[in-house]
């Protein structure tokens, strides 16, 4: 879906939020603007306010919700728009609200696209989210391409082996603001799940040892 489609659809419903002329700019972001997209990915778009505009960070994206019959999904509200599934992030600035964390977060959206954009590494990226489908993980896509970058494996299974050994204790930051602990977004049970399941694929598909099952047998 074009992102100028939806600029058409989203402009009239826009003006009647109370927020409106404190909106300075609206632009693709997410997967999307990545080039880490699947074919039936949400559509991320970013909301940029005015650091002027009034009130709590938490009013804004209630009231964008309310304004347009979404779903508040931690950092963004999500609507329905031609069978597809946007996700309006809203943010004062570069400070967004995580409503699953009750507070608030500083990143800078266009370094986090440049960061991913300019990794050389789309196509595992691409591989990886695949894999989480398959195997229906939750696994936020952010995360997976910090880990992804983080690994920079020579293939896939070099990847899958970072997932099952380094990856539940490793700490991936947001490349735009260190104090943002992206790895934090899953808990321990939540890592360890994605690394068993990066061994049975190892095994499974590869036939494969990571160094745990390799230290086991000896």
């Amino acid at each position: 879906m074009k992102f100028a489609f939806i600029c058409v659809y989203l402009r009239p419903l826009l003006r009647g939020w109370r927020y409106h002329k404190y909106l300075e700019a609206v632009t693709l972001a997410g997967s999307h603007a990545k080039g880490t997209d699947l074919k039936d990915s949400d559509v991320d778009i970013f909301l940029r306010l005015s650091p002027d505009a009034p009130g709590p960070l938490s009013a804004m994206q209630t009231s964008l919700a309310d304004h347009l019959h979404g779903h508040i999904r931690n950092v963004a509200v999500r609507i329905m728009f031609e069978g597809h599934f946007i996700d309006l992030v809203p943010a004062r600035g570069n400070i967004l609200w995580q409503a699953r964390f009750n507070t608030s977060l500083k990143t800078d959206i266009d370094k986090q696209i440049r960061y991913v954009r300019n990794s050389g590494l789309i196509d595992e990226i691409l591989a990886l989210k695949i894999w989480r489908r398959r195997h229906a993980l939750r696994f936020p896509s952010f995360l997976m391409e910090l880990a992804t970058i983080h690994a920079r494996p020579k293939d896939f299974p070099a990847l899958l082996r970072f997932l099952a050994t380094d990856f539940p204790t490793t700490r991936l930051l947001d490349p735009a603001n260190s104090n943002n602990v992206v790895s934090d977004l899953l808990t321990e049970v939540e890592k360890l799940r994605i690394a068993r399941r990066a061994r049975l694929s190892l095994w499974g598909k590869w036939g494969l040892p990571t160094d745990f099952e390799e230290q086991r047998r000896r």
